[in-house]
């Protein structure tokens, strides 16, 4: 029956050759992984390009919750205006001072920030949003708290909060202007000129 249905890759010339023929293709065979050796130059070689790669993708990492913070500051200031205006309340967007052990100095908002309504006896938060103050949040001129009228109009004006990681000499910063007349401008600048 296997002379019947010999196979395409063979060419019968005798029954001799035929047998050594197959053993020879059966010993190229048996090669069912690899060596030590290329498999230590492909771990070499992921890690060369992981090291490689891993600045950018920390760098990214800090980019990414210095602009979400940014995002989220804006959101909720505006949301304060817009719960001031539903309202009719003064409402105040302060800092929280709880991610620390250290009292923080004036105009740091490391560690977040919430809304209340100051005329609310409980002071309770109408939202917070808590950091772990790995980033560095500096409202200037130095404020602990950001007054919204009943029209939801921020009281003071011409204020910059400066968003940028904690860690000494990152280049990384982004900026929230707040003019007098109370509208939000994102910069990638440390000053709002």
């Amino acid at each position: 029956m296997a002379d019947m249905y010999p196979p395409f890759f063979l060419i019968p010339s005798n029954r001799t050759s035929d047998a050594t023929h197959s053993a020879r293709l059966c010993a190229r065979c048996q090669h069912n992984g690899f060596s030590l050796p290329e498999l230590c130059v492909v771990a070499a070689l992921i890690g060369i390009a992981a090291a490689m790669a891993a600045p950018a993708i920390g760098q990214w990492q800090w980019r990414a919750r210095v602009e979400n913070t940014a995002q989220a500051w804006a959101a909720d200031l505006q949301s304060a205006r817009l719960h001031a205006l539903r309202t009719g309340q003064a409402m105040q967007l302060r800092r929280l001072n709880n991610c620390t052990p250290n009292n923080l100095p004036n105009g740091d908002w490391r560690c977040g920030w919430e809304l209340v309504n100051p005329a609310d006896n409980s002071q309770s938060a109408v939202l917070n949003n808590a950091l772990n103050g790995d980033l560095r949040l500096v409202l200037a001129p130095a404020q602990n708290q950001l007054a919204i009228n009943a029209q939801g109009e921020p009281v003071a004006g011409g204020l910059r909060l400066v968003i940028q990681p904690a860690q000494p000499g990152s280049k990384l910063v982004r900026s929230i202007c707040i003019n007098t007349a109370g509208r939000l401008r994102m910069v990638n600048a440390s000053s709002c000129s």
